[in-house]
């Protein structure tokens, strides 16, 4: 018998059906060890059921399995919000600032354990463990801070919550907390570095550099506040400022908490690629990489990011499957592995940071709505440049991280720099690109393009140049044409369905089922070009080569600036070897400015064709990427890029053939 609820009474609400499945579903990945697809759902719902404490239980255990301290960390802290009673939480916080290097919020959840939990059955190791604190490791600690020894220990841990407040990007916080202890203590380094940090993650940029500097009037060898340094001035573009400190960065013997790791931090940031190898070799011999509380997960990834800039591909890929290992939730190791299994001229890799890295909190945030205006405005171009410069007028910083974006950014922030780039316009934007389009970093295409507007912008020299193309240096012809895709003949709607029925038809090479068509077609449009090129492929293909040459000739004589007429002479001039007649038919063509899609796919072809006839096989595959890059899903390409591959290793056979039988001396 169910009994009346009391009017007024609470009942406890029921949990939400999704959080309910989407727990379920969490703890299934879980069981699976699909720890980072785990955190990803569980972001999710914390972000729809804060303060969650089934959430936050389940966080916390899937930031432990992906060795992510600082999420631990802060998993725990807020679990011990919602459930304050909860001892292994306690537990849990006590070991995660211990693996964060803050000894002192350790101790400090260590003590918070054992007045609590006496007898708790992992007392006694709490004890010991705090008693390895207070006895050896936090002595040692206090003895070096420049304060007066008996305000080191409060001290210690309002700057360790400092740097955890900044850790967990809340910035608001750790200012507060920062600027209040600086008032007491204004030369103490230590929270004037992260202070700095603050400064710049809230864009104030200057205010940054100007802090870190007052660390260095302290201590000129401060590891944090030179790595420091190098970061903001490389963000706002000042790369010989930059790395002056980066020698001094080098050369310091200070001690400080995972220094190797900061001095590797601050040289990525620069792209000084064989001093990040030599620091990484460095800290290698010291046993660093063995150490979990020295971040060696990071240390691999730049080291790895270092040697693929340099050229060597196996030694990357082995630092950042060693780095997936040490550090599972390291996003950017991962992304940068599975982007080195994509074909060579597509990738991005490698880069050593995400976007967030090199632009300022506020900056990153501004850019987000930037995005949302740009998708309000598609197609407006005046409208995208207005968006675009009141964001610059706000962040005037940012042009400058445009070459190092597109030298060393990630996918987000190369496309960023290009954007930026090609719609500002200006002499040194273009020049960026320039620079970016002839280097060896980013994919093929977006180098191609960003040649393109530099050559618009007449940077570049007439005739080929030299470009990175699919792994290989290879001479590039850049093509500024507008490609258009309306319709080019007015034809009656019965002529064009029968004309396009054709095409599709000889597509598959099927003449018997096309000729009948064109002819319907060219019955009433006997002076309809198309109709006629169409015709004269079928004659070649059947083999009527004397016919398709006929009809060919007569259509250029009536028609001399049709381009498929052209390009079915050359490819005939072709077969007999006439190359010069070739080049004669087609060269014209690339002064052209304006062409349909279907005439730029017919002379790409046609080009790669007649260079690989010549013999020019880097050539021929220029021609090719240009394809791929303005209609990738050209019909053309398989074919085109079959015969390249035939072709490419014909000539490795031959070169081989020859090696054998050159005779000995």
């Amino acid at each position: 018998m169910s009994k009346r609820k009391r009017r007024g009474a609470r009942s406890a609400p029921w949990p939400s059906v999704t959080l309910l499945t989407g727990l379920a579903e969490t703890e299934q990945l879980m069981e699976e060890e699909r720890w980072v697809e785990a955190r990803e759902r569980l972001d999710a719902l914390d972000r729809r059921f804060p303060r969650q404490p089934d959430v936050l239980v389940f966080l916390v255990n899937v930031c432990l399995e992906l060795g992510d301290m600082e999420g631990y960390q802060a998993a725990c802290e807020r679990l011990l919000e919602v459930d304050p009673e909860n001892a292994d939480a306690v537990l849990g916080l006590a070991g995660a600032c211990l693996g964060n290097l803050r000894p002192s919020l350790a101790r400090q959840a260590f003590r918070r354990f054992l007045e609590r939990w006496p007898d708790h059955e992992r007392a006694a190791d709490a004890r010991r463990t705090l008693a390895l604190l207070e006895e050896e490791l936090l002595p040692e600690m206090l003895s070096e801070l420049n304060v007066p020894p008996e305000d080191a220990a409060e001290i210690s841990l309002q700057q360790e919550t400092i740097g955890s407040r900044l850790a967990q990007a809340r910035f608001g916080e750790a200012q507060r907390l920062a600027e209040a202890l600086l008032r007491q203590y204004p030369h103490f380094a230590p929270v004037l570095n992260n202070l700095s940090l603050v400064q710049w993650a809230l864009g104030r940029l200057d205010d940054a550099a100007r802090t870190a500097e007052r660390a260095l009037e302290t201590e000129p060898d401060n590891i944090h506040a030179l790595s420091n340094l190098v970061h903001y001035l490389c963000c706002q573009g000042r790369v010989d400022e930059a790395a002056t400190y980066a020698d001094r960065l080098r050369s310091s013997t200070a001690k400080a908490s995972q220094a190797w790791l900061k001095k590797i931090e601050g040289l990525s940031f620069l792209g000084a690629d064989e001093a990040v190898l030599e620091v990484f070799r460095q800290a290698e011999e010291e046993g660093i990489l063995e150490d979990p509380t020295q971040n060696p997960g990071f240390l691999l990834h730049l080291a790895a990011v270092a040697e693929l800039r340099l050229g060597r591909e196996d030694e990357a890929r082995q630092h950042w499957l060693e780095a997936v290992k040490a550090a599972p939730a390291l996003e950017m190791a991962r992304e940068n592995l599975d982007d080195l299994a994509k074909p060579v001229g597509e990738r991005h890799a490698p880069w050593p940071f995400p976007l967030n890295n090199w632009l300022t909190s506020t900056a990153l945030q501004d850019l987000v709505r930037l995005a949302e205006s740009f998708a309000t405005h598609a197609g407006q171009e005046e409208a995208t440049q207005r968006a675009l410069r009141r964001y610059l007028r706000k962040h005037p910083e940012v042009p400058a991280l445009v070459p190092i974006l597109l030298d060393r950014g990630d996918p987000e922030g190369r496309q960023f720099a290009f954007l930026l780039a090609r719609t500002l316009g200006t002499a040194e934007l273009a020049a960026d690109l320039r620079d970016f389009g002839l280097s060896q970093r980013g994919p093929d295409a977006l180098r191609l393009q960003a040649l393109q507007v530099a050559d618009e912008a007449g940077l570049l020299p007439a005739g080929p140049v030299r470009m990175w193309i699919a792994g290989a240096w290879t001479q590039q012809i850049l093509m500024n044409f507008e490609i258009y895709d309306e319709p080019e003949h007015g034809h009656s709607p019965q002529v064009a369905e029968w004309l396009e029925n054709a095409v599709l038809a000889l597509r598959e090479r099927d003449t018997e089922r096309a000729e009948p068509l064109l002819r319907q077609a060219l019955a009433e449009e006997p002076e309809a070009p198309d109709i006629l090129n169409n015709l004269a492929v079928v004659y070649e293909l059947q083999g009527r080569t004397q016919e398709a040459r006929a009809l060919c000739e007569q259509l250029h004589e009536r028609h001399p600036d049709y381009l498929f007429a052209r390009v079915s002479l050359a490819r005939l001039a072709m077969q007999k070897r006439k190359f010069d007649r070739a080049h004669e038919l087609l060269d014209p063509l690339l002064e052209r400015k304006r062409l349909h899609a279907s005439e730029f796919e017919a002379l790409c072809a046609a080009q790669a064709e007649l260079l690989a006839a010549e013999g020019k096989l880097e050539g021929a595959r220029s021609w090719v990427t240009l394809l791929e890059s303005i209609l990738p899903d050209s019909p053309l390409l398989d074919g085109l890029t079959r015969r390249m591959q035939l072709l490419s290793a014909k000539q490795t056979l031959l070169d081989t053939i020859m090696r054998v039988r050159r005779p000995r001396r």
